[in-house]
């Protein structure tokens, strides 16, 4: 895993107006405890933070510059239902990340 998209750095302006969105996507059929599933998406949104430290948006999306942190957290039903949506945001240049919780080796977020 590691983040999709081919998205340069500051490429995108954003702001009060037209500000920047985090979503994120947990898989409904995991028969996990909700602490687990909580944990999937903390390992997620960590991880965007960590890989997006450098770029500019994603800097002034994590200061709350904009006045905002506007985060959404969404529902696949299946891995089927969250592989299309990773090859969706791919096709688009959408940037993601997703998590895959090891040892296991499952894509969970």
């Amino acid at each position: 895993a590691g983040i999709g998209g081919a998205q340069p750095n500051g490429a995108v302006g954003h702001g009060p107006e037209d500000p920047l969105v985090m979503y994120v996507v947990l898989r409904k059929d995991l028969d996990w405890p909700v602490g687990a599933q909580v944990n999937q998406a903390c390992h997620a949104c960590a991880a965007v933070a960590w890989e997006a430290r450098d770029d500019l948006v994603a800097a002034a999306f994590f200061s709350e510059a904009e006045g905002q942190m506007t985060q959404h957290t969404l529902g696949a039903s299946d891995l089927g239902q969250f592989t299309k949506l990773s090859d969706k945001l791919c096709a688009a240049g959408v940037r993601f990340r997703v998590w895959v919780e090891q040892p296991e080796s499952v894509p969970s977020s």
